[in-house]
């Protein structure tokens, strides 16, 4: 994906913000998911660097740097270590 086709979230990420990033189920109960909560904002506000809050002591207060934003993350198991790159928005219940 080329960065001209990269979405662009309906909302600004800020510090401080929840977020959803993957992960390995093994690191996080079974879940595919995990919240982060956002720790910079690179200039394109698509790009962001993260601290998770995984569901787990196998993954302790991981963090992530230069994630994309994705409209949605796939459902099921990780499948690669690019998926691992990703963020969006909680969705809203």
């Amino acid at each position: 994906m080329s960065e001209s086709d990269t979405p662009t979230p309906d909302q600004k990420p800020s510090v401080g913000r929840v977020v959803h990033v993957p992960m390995p189920r093994s690191a996080n109960n079974g879940a595919d998911f995990a919240p982060a909560i956002v720790t910079r904002v690179w200039d394109d506000e698509v790009s962001i660097n993260v601290r998770i809050l995984a569901d787990s002591t196998a993954s302790l207060q991981e963090w992530r740097t230069s994630l994309t934003y994705v409209e949605e993350l796939p459902d099921g198991p990780i499948m690669d270590e690019t998926s691992l790159l990703h963020w969006t928005w909680p969705k809203k219940v």
